[in-house]
Order: C-alpha cells, then structure tokens, then sequence
C-alpha cells in the first residue's frame, strides 16, 4: 500500500534523495571545473577539453623554457633535446665522446668492464702487480 502511496504522489525519498546527492556532485564538478580553468588562465565557463589543451601548452611551455628550448617548441623537440643532452652527459661519464650513440656508449663500457674483470681475474702478470695498482676504468685521467 505504501508503494501505492509513492507511486501515485510522487517519488519515492529514495529518488528525490539520489537527485539531492546528484545536484551535490554537479555543483562540486562546476566549482572544481572553474577553479580550474582560473589555474591555467582560461574562461571560467571553459570545457574540460580547453581546460586540459592549456594545461598541457602550459607545461610544454614550462619544460621547454626549463631544458633552454623557445616556449613554441613542440613534445617531439622537447624529447629529443632531453635525449641527446642525456646522451651526451652518460657518453662523457663513461669515456666516449659526447656525441656518442648509444651503440658506441656501449661498446665503450663493454670495453672497460672487460678490461676491469681481466685485470681483476684475469692471469696476473709476471711483474707481479698487486690488486691495488689495478686501474680503475671510470677514473678520468
């Protein structure tokens, strides 16, 4: 009978409570999109995609300026510069030259681990060197 009840007057409290908690949500999103959108310097009544298309034109912006790049340079660019940069300093590090690729990088270490284990544990020499007259093969001379 009550069920009845509902029916013909109206929603049940569990359907107007759920619009209630819907109309909560809705107004939590509308806020959080503005304060948003005012974050990245966009229209407060700006979409979710505007909203995210700045933010990412932001951070590029932001690393390209970072790693000494122009702010118009695009993600390809950016990676690029980060991997040749990153190159570069591992390639010095180990003993190759700097514009090394990473083939010849690692050939280079491949090279003075071999050397390093052959001196470590390798026959010893007639002269007798002794385990600390090793030389070390990262040590820059």
């Amino acid at each position: 009978m009550t069920e009845q009840k509902q029916q013909a007057g109206g929603p049940s409290r569990a359907s107007k409570s759920a619009e209630e908690w819907k109309a909560i949500f809705q107004q939590i999103e509308s806020q959080v999109r503005r304060e948003a959108a005012r974050t990245v310097g966009v229209a407060e009544d700006a979409n979710w995609s505007t909203i995210g298309k700045n933010t990412d034109d932001a951070v590029r912006k932001s690393i390209a300026k970072t790693i000494g790049l122009e702010e118009t340079a695009n993600w390809d660019k950016i990676g690029k510069h980060v991997e040749m940069r990153t190159r570069s300093g591992i390639a010095s590090f180990v003993g190759a030259t700097p514009d090394a690729d990473w083939n010849t990088i690692g050939q280079t270490v491949e090279q003075k681990v071999r050397v390093f284990l052959q001196d470590l544990f390798g026959p010893k020499s007639k002269t007798g060197a002794k385990r600390e007259d090793l030389v070390d093969p990262w040590k820059k001379e």
